[in-house]
């Protein structure tokens, strides 16, 4: 009886999963790119829900993104900061920290790139992100 309800849940859960299944991704690690004074982030929660892995899988649509920088060559100071990110379907994020100065704790997030995600329809993931009523 248990494995029966078990297997149901499961299934429906895939099925919602599925359904619903963001095609947009916001990530901290550095793409490659060499700026002077940019240091790669660690994305701590979008819209309240903590994550330990990247890339974060999200809908289209405006995010509340914290975010913690990698401390520079000045004080080990890890600062988060709070910002909203309009994310468009089918795109991955790369997000890092601009500070004016390595010695400063103090930064600013910037989208370093953004690249489409392959074999992904815009259109479709914007239906998926409409709330249902």
């Amino acid at each position: 009886m248990l494995r029966t309800r078990l297997a149901a849940l499961a299934a429906t859960f895939a099925a919602v999963a599925c359904a619903t299944a963001p095609l947009s991704f916001v990530d901290g690690r550095p793409f490659g790119h060499a700026t002077l004074n940019r240091y790669p982030v660690r994305i701590v929660a979008v819209d309240g829900q903590s994550y330990f892995r990247e890339p974060v899988a999200v809908g289209p649509g405006p995010h509340t993104i914290v975010a913690e920088a990698a401390p520079g060559s000045g004080p080990n100071l890890r600062l988060q900061k709070a910002f909203v990110l309009n994310i468009e379907p089918c795109t991955h994020y790369h997000l890092a920290a601009d500070r004016e100065s390595p010695l400063l704790a103090e930064w600013t997030p910037v989208v370093e790139s953004k690249d489409k995600v392959g074999e992904c329809n815009p259109e479709q993931e914007l239906r998926k992100a409409q709330p249902r009523g």
